[in-house]
This record gives C-alpha cells, structure tokens and sequence, in this order.
C-alpha cells in the first residue's frame, strides 16, 4: 500500500474502533434458585441496599413495578466520578447515574434488558442479563456494550468504566450471596 492509502486505511481502523466500544461479560454461580432471585430482586429495600454498598448517594426512584412476571426497576443516583482531570472537567466530582433494567420470568429463566446512562456523558451501557436454573442454584449471565462518544477522552473512559463495571461485580456478588 502506499503511504497515503495505508494513512487512510489507520483512519478508516481509528473510527471503526471508536465506534465499538468495550464489551463486559461475566458469568456467576448462586446457591439461589431463580424463584429466590426473582424474590430478592422484586424487594426494593434489596435495590436500595445494593447502591448504598456500590458508593451510591442521593438515590432516586423513577420506576419500581414488580409483578409475578415482569420488574420494571429505574433509578436515578450519584456516584463518584473516578475519572482522569479532563472528565472531570465535563462530568463534574460525582456523576449523575440512570440505570433502567426490564426483567421477565418465564418459568425458572429470568431475562433483563439494561440501559445505564451518565448525566453529561455521551454514550452508556447497554446490555441483557439472564438467570438461569444450575442445579440446585443458579447461573446469572450479563453481556454489556460499554460506549462513550467524547473525542480523545472516550476509549480512555470506557475503559475506566469497564473496570468498574467488573469491580462493582465482585461487590453486587457479595451483597447478593449477603442477601439469598
């Protein structure tokens, strides 16, 4: 390739990149049967207990429908901004934090579509949850799309939010295990 084609074809790579974010998946085991999670995830008080042990102030209930079937749970809290100076400087200290998730039972298959947004930041989380029946217990699966759109920041904050993401994993594991 010549010079000028194999530049061209970097900045073609570069946006294609940009464009794709970080994926999250993690997969982990419960002593809990699904009926047990479902129960615990249809307690708000459980909702409430998990942000508080994630660092979360100032929570905010924009939704919280459970039924035998469907849980609608939507949120709106701060969190602190662990991010580089620059962030900072369009985030703010704390960041402002809307986390939708859509769950259905069907039988001992639980699914959950979830969408996580940052006030002032382009971009989020988008992803499906499931839980399922493993043995006496129980397999709870989680597939995320991590995407931040700011120039030169935002390969660096998905980044940031990647590791997070799997931090905040190890807790929720905790308290859920706490909690079943």
């Amino acid at each position: 390739l010549s010079p000028k084609v194999a530049a061209r074809v970097a900045q073609f790579r570069i946006a294609l990149e940009e464009q794709m974010g970080k994926k999250f998946n993690n997969v982990d085991s419960y002593a809990g049967s699904p009926a047990q999670i479902w129960a615990m995830l249809s307690d708000q008080a459980y909702w409430e207990g998990k942000y508080s042990t994630l660092g979360a102030s100032n929570l905010q209930w924009k939704t919280f429908n459970a039924s035998d079937t469907s849980l609608t749970v939507s949120s709106v809290r701060e969190v602190a901004a662990n991010l580089p100076a620059a962030a900072k400087k369009v985030i703010g200290e704390t960041a402002e934090v809307t986390q939708t998730e859509e769950w259905t039972k069907s039988g001992d298959e639980l699914a959950c579509k979830i969408t996580i947004t940052t006030k002032g930041a382009p971009g989020g989380t988008d992803g499906t949850m499931s839980v399922k029946a493993d043995g006496s217990g129980s397999t709870w699966s989680a597939d995320f799309d991590i995407k931040v759109s700011i120039p030169l920041l935002g390969k660096k904050l998905e980044g940031i939010m990647l590791d997070e993401t799997g931090e905040n994993f190890v807790k929720e594991k905790a308290f859920n295990d706490e909690w079943l």
